[in-house]
């Protein structure tokens, strides 16, 4: 076995968004600089559409689209071993983890579901409040190791590097700057919708919008965007810790880019965007960090923008230090910790 590759096992696109491709790259960059080769294996539509993975330089495999099984052999015949695999993906569980076995020497898991058994050496699971108990009942293999709660979420390091400047100007918050970003893809173009009722509303704000290339209401949403004064339109962005530092507010859904407001003491209004994120947005509501709208439905844009419209320097405090004290961005280090624990010692 090789003891320095890694094999990510993760997908992204126009439906399902970019939330595990850009966390797999927050760790592989990470495990990069101490000394791992790191490479991807995704479905075809992945290799053509998230434009971040393209740009990372990581060896990507397109993998067959017969299930899980011939995966495995697909990865096999490619790298012909590997000290780990690291599986970001709902649709995987047991089924293609134990085939990998043959051909990677441990397995580790990133999930936020809980809802399907794994084969792990290594589970993570960023959900707040998250127990080992619920991956119980013989869900993963005796003696796997868990790291659970936020301050485990997979954050490119920005977010750990502005964090303190972030937090500092929100000592006496005022809402002068929105973030609007329902993920890199916003299938359901939430985006759109929060923009016309912004036009439509008394605010008068900077407003930051950031979607990625892959997104299919890109140029409707560039359009809208273009006939509104004091709106800029970000596009496969890096900067988001520095747009989020900037930001009063931000306007999104309840998934994994939930940790990366906390982490900068971000007050959010956030949808539900998928089932995923229910768990997700009732902790951050009952831990006061972020006012949670509903499941997205058509008129729900109306409702967050009348409730930012009633937001004021109270709310935005209490909101910044709740989620401030739930991520302090340095979950992607932690997790590298223990994958360099578990990395096979021979050649």
């Amino acid at each position: 076995m090789s003891t320095n590759l890694v094999v990510f096992r993760a997908d992204g696109g126009p439906t399902i968004g970019g939330g595990h491709i850009a966390r797999c790259l927050a760790l592989a960059d990470e495990l990069k600089k101490r000394g791992w080769t790191c490479a991807f294996a995704v479905s075809p539509e992945t290799k053509a559409t998230m434009q971040n993975l393209a740009a990372s330089g990581y060896e990507t495999l397109a993998l067959p689209t017969t299930g899980p099984g011939m995966e495995s052999a697909a990865i096999a015949a490619q790298w012909t071993n590997a000290a780990m695999v690291v599986v970001d993906h709902y649709k995987r569980d047991s089924m293609f983890e134990t085939p990998a076995r043959r051909w990677a020497e441990k397995v580790v898991v990133i999930d936020d579901l809980a809802d399907r058994r794994h084969d792990c050496d290594l589970l993570t699971d960023p959900t707040l409040g998250r127990k080992p108990e619920r991956y119980g009942g013989g869900a993963v293999p005796e003696g796997c190791l868990f790291l659970l709660g936020p301050n485990y979420a997979v954050l490119k390091p920005g977010f750990a590097v502005a964090r303190a400047g972030s937090l500092e100007r929100r000592a006496d918050p005022k809402l002068r700057r929105l973030l609007i970003s329902f993920g890199s893809t916003d299938p359901i173009d939430a985006t759109g919708a929060c923009l016309y009722a912004l036009e439509r509303s008394s605010l008068d704000l900077e407003i930051d919008v950031v979607l990625g290339s892959a997104a299919p209401n890109l140029e409707q949403v560039r359009t809208r965007a273009a006939g509104l004064k004091r709106v800029k339109l970000h596009i496969e962005t890096d900067a988001m810790p520095q747009l989020m530092a900037d930001a009063d507010c931000a306007l999104g859904g309840a998934g994994s880019t939930s940790w990366e407001r906390c982490c900068m003491g971000l007050p959010a209004l956030a949808a539900i965007l998928a089932d995923n994120q229910i768990g997700i947005a009732a902790g951050l509501a009952a831990k006061g960090a972020a006012q949670i709208a509903g499941p997205w439905k058509p008129n729900l844009a109306l409702m967050i923008i009348r409730r930012l419209e009633g937001l004021d320097s109270r709310q935005l405090a209490q909101m910044s230090k709740a989620a401030a004290a739930i991520c302090d961005g340095l979950g992607t280090m932690r997790v590298a910790d223990a994958v360099e624990k578990l990395r096979p010692r021979r050649t």
